[in-house]
């Protein structure tokens, strides 16, 4: 046997094994929505809806820190903003977003998804899953939130209009900032709203925005920008 291939098989079959070891209707399903890990209520699918509410609609090897040493197999729901976990039988079910404790770990995709405390469009405080796209131990925090949007049915009122089906869209990423122990807010686009999030640093940043040419939508920008905020804490 060719020797990547035997490496290769090994490797799937501890993938296989370790997440066999943590059954789904074992120790960690059920409990509070504080305390389980994960709920007893499988997932139901609605698959006559046009698109996906999945930013992957794949299942795929994750690691989750409230369950260290094993792998579970998981995609997320950003249309509902919860994270579904494989279990026996295909049968997916919710990880709890209650727990602040959990963090995400995509392996293949090498992304981190965790459960932060934010300030929605309307002011109202929320929580719910963000891509960490800051260092770990960062105390300004730049967070992406990918959405899905639920279009309704649209008849058609005569004969010269048609029908349009329900449909999932794939709707703008939103990036937050969060300072501190802070609830995350949505990150200005507008230069001097940034820098009056940092006083002591106004000048600082509006400059830096200015020499670096920052434009705030831009992922890899707006990263370059709390990076350097960062520095100034």
């Amino acid at each position: 046997m060719n020797k990547t291939y035997v490496v290769l098989a090994v490797s799937l079959l501890s993938l296989s094994t370790s997440f066999a070891q943590e059954r789904i209707s074992g120790q960690l399903s059920g409990g509070s929505r504080v305390t389980g890990l994960i709920s007893t209520t499988p997932v139901v699918e609605n698959s006559e809806i046009e698109g996906s509410p999945y930013i992957n609609d794949q299942f795929t090897p994750a690691k989750i820190s409230a369950s260290e040493g094993n792998i579970f197999y998981v995609r997320y729901n950003a249309l509902k903003d919860e994270f579904e976990v494989k279990g026996e039988n295909n049968i997916s079910y919710a990880l709890n977003k209650y727990r602040r404790d959990i963090v995400v770990q995509l392996i293949a995709f090498k992304k981190t998804y965790q459960v932060f405390g934010y300030v929605d469009k309307n002011e109202t405080e929320n929580f719910g899953y963000f891509v960490d796209l800051s260092n770990p131990n960062s105390d300004i925090k730049l967070l992406k939130k990918e959405n899905v949007t639920f279009i309704k049915e649209k008849l058609a009122v005569t004969s010269y209009d048609s029908s349009q089906p329900a449909r999932y869209k794939r709707s703008n990423d939103e990036y937050y900032i969060k300072i501190n122990d802070n609830n995350a807010v949505e990150l200005p686009t507008n230069k001097k709203d940034i820098a009056k999030l940092f006083p002591e640093h106004e000048n600082e940043i509006i400059d830096f925005i200015k020499k670096e040419r920052i434009k705030v939508k831009r992922e890899d920008d707006a990263k370059t920008l709390i990076n350097f905020i960062n520095q100034l804490s």
